[in-house]
């Protein structure tokens, strides 16, 4: 398992007790200014932390607790995986969840809060601002076990675990030129944001394939994927084109429905005037009307699995994760 610097190694490098150490690091009148320099000096080498979770928990260490990092606690998929991740009652592992809100100021307070309480290792869901990757390069710096989940952060090549976007666009496309589709829009979301990147990789991927040609003014950019968003973004589709798009494809369901909306305020019928695919397989894929073709996702294996491969690193820390699972069409009335 991962051992951390503790106050026992501050003081055998310095052949004093423990408690001199815990006196000094914490500016006792009693101890010399020069054992405090010392103490301090070896405490910085071995990157040493006070473990105020474990003073909070009464106990002499937090090794057993996992910190998850999300971005929305009450998003749909974000909240599936933080169910699968809490799925399964492990004796050995406790878990702390930190929300971002999409912040990386936010982001980097949660992992220093982390860092400080000593947990074992962490589940990191990036925020969208993917580009940055100094945050994880300070869990890096700090040796804690890591998995990035969901995200894909530009430069990083540690552990990961997440869902095919790419393959999981270029089946949602497929399938609409398969329908009989011939101009098909694309609903996007943030330009920073790796998934939303990897999924319009994937929508033109599919339409070169079968000979399209990719025209720029039908992919709109959705930065906070909401269904106010998909509402404009349609109405710019319909008015600024005599020749408006025939199919949308919403990298998210809640998008989708913003589709919905628009397209029953222009008295469009779904599927016959407009065929429309989302993404997730959210609960409000099977609530719409007509029921929404999405592509499915599934959060709580993707939680659960990501806990379990992260047990597996901080036991063995020479175990690697780098895993890519695949998406899958689910095929309903919308399309």
């Amino acid at each position: 398992m991962y051992k951390r610097a503790t106050l026992k190694d501050i003081a055998t490098a310095l052949n004093v007790s423990t408690t001199t150490v815990s006196r000094a690091l914490n500016n006792k009148s009693d101890i010399s200014d020069e054992m405090r320099k010392k103490v301090w000096e070896v405490a910085r080498i071995l990157n040493y932390k006070p473990n105020s979770l474990a003073r909070s928990l009464r106990q002499q260490s937090s090794d057993n607790v996992i910190g998850v990092i999300l971005p929305e606690v009450d998003h749909y998929f974000f909240s599936t995986i933080i169910k699968g991740i809490t799925s399964s009652i492990d004796k050995n592992f406790l878990i702390m969840i930190g929300e971002t809100n999409h912040d990386l100021e936010r982001e980097k307070s949660i992992i220093d809060q982390y860092l400080e309480h000593f947990v074992a290792g962490i589940i990191l869901l990036p925020t969208r601002h993917v580009q940055s990757i100094a945050n994880i390069k300070t869990l890096i710096d700090a040796s804690i076990p890591l998995i990035v989940v969901d995200r894909t952060i530009e430069d990083y090549e540690g552990n990961y675990l997440r869902h095919d976007s790419f393959l999981g666009a270029q089946q949602a496309i497929d399938h609409l030129i398969q329908k009989g589709r011939k101009k098909i829009a694309l609903l996007r979301g943030a330009l920073e944001c790796s998934v939303s990147a990897d999924r319009v990789r994937g929508y033109k991927a599919s339409l070169k394939n079968h000979g399209f040609e990719i025209e720029e003014h039908l992919i709109k950019v959705c930065p906070n994927t909401s269904k106010k968003e998909a509402f404009m973004a349609c109405n710019a589709l319909f008015t600024e084109s005599d020749n408006p798009p025939d199919a949308i494809f919403t990298v998210t369901d809640h998008m989708a429905a913003g589709v919905y909306e628009y397209a029953h305020k222009a008295e469009l019928r779904i599927p016959q005037d407009l065929a429309v695919v989302g993404y997730s397989n959210s609960e409000i894929s099977d609530v719409l009307s007509p029921k929404l073709t999405t592509v499915g996702q599934d959060g709580f294996e993707l939680g659960k699995n990501a806990k379990a491969q992260l047990i597996q690193i901080i036991e063995h820390p020479q175990f690697t994760c780098r895993q890519i699972l695949p998406s899958s069409l689910i095929v309903r009335d919308s399309s």
